[in-house]
């Protein structure tokens, strides 16, 4: 029933398309858990495998990932000549309605910027931390893979390994070169930029429990900060100041403009809000 070509297909994502390992990772998942339910591969069983997904409250992005898994999988398989394309028509196709991201304003990004203490290792450790998902838009996932080899202050640029190997570069703001200089001069030779106590390499959970305890001190509502709204809220701000969007869809390692076109929603938004409370009529 083809499940004994996802070693092959693992294999394809990561030497051919150079997926991430947390891609691969979903991918597996979401395949070994397609294979241990169905039986066949015939439309009613992908019709009772979409059923299921609904049953058990997967969330809408879960569910359409986990189909696009599916197709995936088989795009492959029909490649190699394991199957016919006909197969593809049975995987239902799942819309996912578009959530304009929660964006942090400016003055909340400078409190939670403000909140780390430099006096501290740890400290001036995670004001960089902080800093460079802001003003870069970098993921979690390119943060913790930093090097010092990735960073030249003398240019004022950092290079982002980001989704399929690829490189990107981002201009560094003089804030940031500056706390880097200092955090850079102040630790332990290594090749990894951010550190924990014990040496080894910040951690995706890690760097989410630092922005929590942060958002703690100052926030009102912390479920709704998170280390990706230091992005939404880089890429927002910077189209509310004039960038262009295009240049913005560079910066954050989007393939595709549309990936980029929800935070220019959330920035027409945010200038009709203005507009409403600044018209003398926009009150009425």
């Amino acid at each position: 029933m083809l499940v004994h070509k996802l070693p092959l297909f693992l294999s394809y994502c990561r030497s051919e398309c150079s997926f991430s390992r947390h891609t691969c990772l979903a991918y597996e998942t979401d395949l070994n858990q397609f294979f241990s339910i169905v039986t066949s591969l015939d439309d009613d069983s992908f019709l009772a495998y979409y059923q299921w997904l609904h049953h058990r409250l997967f969330s809408a992005k879960t569910i359409a990932r986990k189909l696009a898994s599916l197709r995936s999988f088989f795009q492959f398989c029909i490649r190699e000549g394991y199957c016919d394309s006909r197969i593809l028509l049975a995987i239902p196709h799942y819309h996912v309605p578009v959530r304009l991201p929660s964006v942090l304003d400016y003055k909340m990004i400078e409190s939670l910027l403000n909140c780390p203490d430099l006096n501290s290792k740890k400290g001036l450790r995670d004001r960089v931390l902080l800093e460079l998902l802001y003003s870069t838009g970098i993921r979690v996932s390119e943060c913790i893979q930093l090097r010092i080899a990735n960073i030249d202050l003398d240019e004022g640029v950092i290079t982002i390994l980001g989704k399929g190997n690829k490189q990107r570069l981002i201009p560094l703001i003089k804030r940031s070169q500056d706390y880097l200089s200092l955090y850079i001069a102040s630790r332990d030779h290594s090749e990894c930029l951010f550190l924990q106590s014990n040496k080894k390499p910040l951690s995706r959970f890690t760097v989410y429990s630092i922005v929590k305890r942060y958002a703690n001190k100052v926030c009102n509502d912390i479920g709704s900060v998170s280390p990706h709204s230091f992005r939404h809220a880089f890429a927002t701000h910077l189209l509310e100041g004039g960038a262009r969007l295009r240049d913005v869809q560079v910066l954050l390692g989007h393939q595709q403009l549309s990936s980029s076109q929800v935070y220019s929603h959330v920035a027409t938004k945010a200038i009709k809000d203005t507009y409403l409370q600044a018209h003398p009529r926009g009150r009425l």
